[in-house]
């Protein structure tokens, strides 16, 4: 059926009916790399995003525990408590 069509076309613009077929697989070849490429990046961006959720994530975390040692900090000082930075705990006296 596809032959037919091709080759139809091809008498109205007047080229071979071989040539037009080598196009149509050449047109055919390209909307099936254009389909992979597409796939690929489709792909690519889920995991970057992905990525860049788990990274502000653990920023998230990391800004949080910062933020609740320097607080045990300052209450430790307050308290006239020592700070031991090895056990990130207060040592009273």
């Amino acid at each position: 059926m596809t032959a037919i069509i091709i080759a139809a076309i091809a008498r109205m613009l007047g080229i071979s009916p071989a040539v037009a077929q080598v196009i149509a697989i050449m047109v055919a070849i390209a909307v099936a790399l254009g389909g992979v490429w597409g796939g690929y990046e489709y792909i690519k961006h889920q995991g970057v995003v992905e990525e860049r959720a788990r990274i502000d994530k653990d920023n998230q975390d990391a800004t949080d525990k910062a933020f609740n040692a320097a607080r045990s900090f300052d209450d430790c000082v307050a308290a006239s408590g020592v700070w031991d930075f090895r056990r990130q705990k207060c040592l009273r006296p």
